[in-house]
Parts: C-alpha cells; structure tokens; sequence
C-alpha cells in the first residue's frame, strides 16, 4: 500500500487541498503560481488514483464531493506533518526563532497579545507572533495555524486540548443609563434597551446565575453586533444594557465609563482552551509560545471575582 501512495505526489495533494480551501481552480492556480492546466491535471491525477470523483465542478467555483471533504482533511494533515519535520529540521539549529500563528476570537486575542507579547519580547527576542481573529473555529488541520485558542466546549478527537481557565460575562451600562432605570433584579430589564451579540436581528435571550436562582429572559433593544468591542462602545455611550465578558471590562469600571449592574448576576463559565495538533510542540517556538500561553493566562483568568 506504501509503494502505491509512491505514485501521489506532493504537488497533487497541495493542488488538491489549494482548491478545497479557496473555492476553484483558478484561485488555487493564482495563489499556488502554477497553470490551471497544471492545478486541473493535479486534481485529475488523485481522482484517477483513488478512483473517485473529489470535486463537482461549476461554471465559476468548484465544490467538494462528500469522499473529498474526508481525503482533504487526512491531505491537511499529511501536509501539515510535512511542515512539521521541515521546521523541527530548521529549528535545531537556530534555536527559538521564527513565527508563531495564532488563532482566537477578536477580544480575547487581545487580552492574549496584552499577555504574552511582552513576554515574548523579553524570553524570546527572535519570535514573532502573528494573530488571526475570528470568532468562528479556525481548522487546525490548517498548517498555517499553529495554537488556537477556542472558546466554550470542545470536542475535536484529531486535536490535543488544554484547559486553561474560565471567564463569565457580567452585566454594564453606563452609570446615566443605570441611575435612570434602577434595575433591581433581573426580570427588570424585560423592556430595557440591551445590546445584543447578534448578526441577523436583536433579539435574543440571556440567562443570569445568582447564588439562589437561574434567570432566563428575552431581550432586545436598538442594535445588535457580532463584535463585543463594538457592543462595549455603546455601552459607554448610554445606549443600553450590555452582556460582556468580564475580561473586557476592568478599564471601563475603573475609569466610571461603565457600572456594573447587579452583581450578583453572572452568566455561566465559558472556559478557554488552548489547542494544537497532535506533534507540534516539538517545534521550539510553538512549545515556547504554548508554554508562555499555559503560564501566563490561567492566572489573568482566575484573577476575575465573580
């Protein structure tokens, strides 16, 4: 079976894996520097190979066969092994250098950077760190992700996980808005303006544990953002109630933009994983950053007093 694989070359599983990530031949062609004759032939080759139709081609973009979802998961991970070996090769034997790839939601990958970058500057001068936020999981078997940090459960069996911490979110307004409304208990902000983490309407629902009760209750109000950042300026700004993460929050209740309002109030604890394939921590500067990552943000997390 091994001296069959010999007949695939590399070249056809990057073409491969090249146009399952970018949607059609010609942007892998353009992306990859190769003919689209060259990138087509590729494609060819593997489905001949393993007699199998990997792609169903469109007029203007191609998409993935069922069986070829599956091959380009295992063709990500081979390529991502190959990488592997190369840096492990390179990296011993210029030490802890190079870039590391991150990936994290936009607001926690700030308190990610405000953590480990100085920290990295000063341990490890040579390492650079490159982050990509987004709030949707990035695919691990990606070799141009090398940590990931994902947000509430986890279930991934092709990736190793580690726990770092939790964090809840906690309920602001801006002390005007909460001086106007002396909201008392949580079924009071039924009718208030709240400002809603939503990207198709505003309403929503938000629960709110308390030492004697858990509260569930419907909420809407004049704007709705999938971005927290965006959600906290208006906060400041008066114009309603926000739910947000607690970690978002220290500059805003120190310097009185924002109140916290019942505070006996918090959602559930959303814990933090710190993630990787299987393997990559032998590379010096991914342990490095990993290891930084592992020290450093459990105890931010745990620092928070709910």
């Amino acid at each position: 079976m091994v001296h069959e694989f010999r007949t695939i070359g590399l070249p056809a599983l990057l073409s491969f894996s090249t146009v399952a990530r970018l949607g059609g031949i010609s942007a892998a062609a353009d992306y990859l520097g190769m003919a689209k004759s060259g990138v087509s032939r590729h494609v060819s080759q593997l489905e001949a190979h393993f007699a199998v139709k990997l792609l169903e081609r469109g007029a203007r973009s191609v998409k993935l066969t069922p069986i070829g979802v599956r091959l380009d998961q295992r063709i990500r991970s081979i390529l991502a092994e190959i990488d592997l070996l190369d840096d492990i090769a390179r990296e011993e034997s210029s030490g802890i250098s190079g870039q590391v790839n991150l990936a994290t939601t936009p607001e926690f990958g700030s308190l990610v950077a405000s953590i480990l970058l100085p920290i990295v500057k000063e341990r490890h001068p040579d390492l650079t760190l490159v982050m990509r936020p987004a709030y949707a999981f990035e695919d691990m078997q990606d070799p141009n992700t090398d940590l990931a940090f994902r947000i509430g459960t986890f279930q991934d069996d092709l990736l190793v996980a580690k726990e770092l911490g939790s964090f809840r979110f906690w309920l602001v307004a801006s002390p005007k808005l909460a001086g106007e409304t002396g909201i008392r208990s949580a079924r009071d902000l039924e009718g208030q303006s709240c400002l809603t983490f939503r990207d198709d309407k505003p309403d929503t629902t938000w629960t709110l544990f308390s030492p004697k009760e858990v509260t569930t209750i419907k909420v809407t109000g004049p704007f709705a953002a999938r971005s927290f950042a965006v959600l906290l300026d208006l906060a400041e700004a008066g114009h309603g109630y926000a739910f947000l993460p607690e970690f978002m929050l220290g500059d805003a209740l120190d310097q009185g933009r924002l109140v916290r309002c019942l505070p006996g109030h918090v959602s559930r604890p959303f814990s933090v994983f710190l993630t990787y394939r299987p393997g990559t921590r032998r590379i010096a500067r991914i342990d490095a950053t990993a290891t930084l990552a592992e020290e450093l943000i459990p105890a931010v997390l745990s620092s928070f007093q709910n």
